[in-house]
């Protein structure tokens, strides 16, 4: 019997970004740690399976443990979940990672509203076919009270930026402009979800609320959403509310649902 090679942390780190959906989540900052990590411990951290109704859906988290050369132990977290594609395999397994468990948390409830959504949410009509909508609504987070409690604001300024793939993105003066950002608040904003026979087509808006050093402020809009045709999630910033609006009606429009 041969014996298995064992991944380094840095192989192993790169195994989990390639088959995540969202590796821009993984800041430039917590990579570098990583990459000189001396161990990694992979845990099983929380596991659900939905029987009914069909398709079920399985959804399970593990915890990333690297340990770095100064003796701190650093988490990434990893959810794992069933496609949602109709496709004839069935078995398709997508995976998102994150920094925090908080952030895990978040996608893991934003996994299993979705398919709660596509059995029981209302329906509307495209030609003879029904195309099932559903409202994301957050109307429990306080809109309107900014806590600029996030830190590292240019950082996640400039990774925002980064990925966005859209042409008409914010420039090199926005860019400059924040790296005076001294704080950062990420707002969700209400928007329709559409969802298309057993697929979930689903497309978010969120507002990242910027705190300046000279005391005033200025948001970005992202629009993330998995409608590029390839099933990977796909990032949109814009200066305007107004501009991801029209960006996601476009979205809806060009793929061909809507109510």
């Amino acid at each position: 019997m041969g014996v298995q090679a064992v991944p380094t942390p840095a192989v192993h780190v790169r195994e989990l970004l390639a088959r995540a959906r969202n590796p821009f989540d993984v800041s430039d900052a917590v990579l570098a740690r990583v990459e000189n990590a001396l161990l990694c411990h992979v845990e099983l951290h929380g596991w659900r399976q939905r029987k009914a109704p069909a398709p079920s859906l399985r959804c399970t988290s593990h915890r990333h443990v690297f340990l770095l050369p100064d003796g701190d132990l650093l988490s990434l977290w990893e959810l794992s979940y069933d496609s949602d594609d109709g496709s004839a395999a069935g078995d398709r397994v997508l995976h998102e990672v994150y920094e925090s468990e908080e952030a895990l948390v978040r996608s893991e409830r934003r996994v299993h509203d979705a398919h709660r959504s596509a059995a029981h949410g209302p329906r509307g009509r495209r030609g003879s076919r029904e195309v099932p909508v559903e409202l994301l609504l957050t109307a429990d987070h306080p809109f309107g009270r900014r806590t600029y409690s996030e830190t590292d604001s240019p950082d996640h300024a400039r990774r925002l930026l980064r990925r966005a793939e859209n042409a008409d993105r914010p420039g090199e003066a926005v860019v400059r402009l924040l790296e005076t950002a001294r704080g950062h608040e990420i707002l969700p904003v209400p928007r329709p979800q559409v969802l298309a026979h057993e697929r979930h087509v689903w497309c978010t808006v969120y507002e990242h609320a910027f705190l300046l050093a000279n005391g005033s402020e200025i948001s970005l809009y992202e629009v993330e959403h998995d409608l590029s045709g390839t099933g990977a999630l796909v990032c949109e910033v814009y200066l305007e509310e107004g501009f991801a609006d029209r960006a996601v009606n476009r979205l809806v429009r060009d793929r061909g649902f809507g109510s």
